[in-house]
């Protein structure tokens, strides 16, 4: 029996150090392989969105989470140029919770806004386990995301540091020209229906919510125009979520809040998302909110915020 007990204790020992000195390795190769800047050319994915990181310390007051709806729609710059306002859009194609939090919690490493604004459309996207664990694994292990990165290594992959030196100048914003009219003649029709809301999202949004609670952040659901991706039944859903979250909500396609876009002219592709003319239509109705409802400071006049200025000049917005 002491033979058996002594050789189960043996196994568990050798196993635990095993269990140790694979997450060492780990934590080493994670170093080796995480890229060593926020640029593309160092391997950074999703580079536009991870921009924010190259950011001075603590100085955009606003983000903005969401899919491409929430890069095409809201203008960082024009936010700057009309009202002052510094914030950033953490965008991604076809964003999923688990990776909108996984860049929250990134960004606020660096920043600390003031207010959180993640675009509705990403609510209704459903994931899997499967990509909640990844995203989950990837967040402490970074050599799981960026196992690919091994032909392109380099000497100061090994013994470098991580820097994020690199900064959009559009922060995050994505400007589509040209127009593709929209039918909109079945474009936010009543009903009391609710859409359904996938399985894993409403604990997402909850720690979204508490991730913006513990940095002091205000998070506001914002829902920006679109006759594909947007209708009644997702809004009362999402009204519902805000309600018993106790968040802010703001649908800029109906009621008070509604902007008043022109479908035969303000959307690129048929109504899917905004063009330039929308997203100014859109951007000047959320920096009022932003501006009344939350008090976000003007800094243009500011040396620190110099940086903005230029990037509006360059812009060619403030011409």
């Amino acid at each position: 029996m002491r033979q058996r007990v002594t050789r189960a204790l043996r196994l568990l020992l050798e196993a635990s150090v095993a269990v140790v000195v694979t997450l060492a390795v780990l934590v080493a190769l994670s170093h080796v392989f995480v890229p060593k800047n926020n640029q593309v050319e160092f391997g950074q994915h999703e580079a536009r969105a991870n921009g924010v990181r190259g950011e001075l310390a603590d100085t955009v007051d606003v983000l903005f989470l969401g899919d491409s709806e929430a890069y095409t729609s809201f203008s960082p710059l024009q936010l700057w140029g009309e009202r002052g306002i510094t914030s950033y859009v953490v965008g991604t194609s076809a964003q999923k919770l688990c990776l909108t939090r996984s860049l929250l919690e990134r960004a606020l490493e660096r920043q600390s806004p003031r207010v959180v604004v993640l675009e509705t459309d990403c609510l209704f996207r459903a994931f899997s386990v499967g990509e909640a664990m990844a995203c989950a694994v990837q967040d402490v292990l970074p050599v799981f995301e960026y196992h690919d990165r091994w032909k392109s290594l380099r000497p100061e992959d090994v013994l470098g540091q991580v820097q994020s030196t690199w900064v959009d100048d559009a922060k995050g914003h994505v400007a589509r020209e040209g127009v593709e009219p929209a039918d909109d003649s079945a474009y936010m029709a009543p009903t009391d229906e609710l859409a359904e809301l996938p399985p894993m999202n409403h604990a997402y949004l909850e720690g979204i919510a508490q991730a913006c609670e513990r940095s002091g952040a205000r998070l506001v659901l914002v829902s920006t125009p679109s006759t594909k991706n947007w209708n009644m039944a997702r809004h009362n859903r999402t009204e519902q979520l805000a309600s018993e979250l106790g968040l802010d909500y703001v649908d800029l396609n109906v009621g008070k809040s509604r902007v008043d876009i022109d479908w035969s002219a303000d959307t690129y592709d048929a109504g899917d998302h905004l063009n330039v003319s929308g997203a100014r239509k859109v951007t000047a109705a959320v920096g009022g909110l932003l501006s009344g409802r939350y008090g976000m400071p003007d800094h243009r006049g500011d040396d620190a915020y110099a940086s903005w200025d230029e990037a509006y000049e360059r812009s060619g917005q403030g011409a």
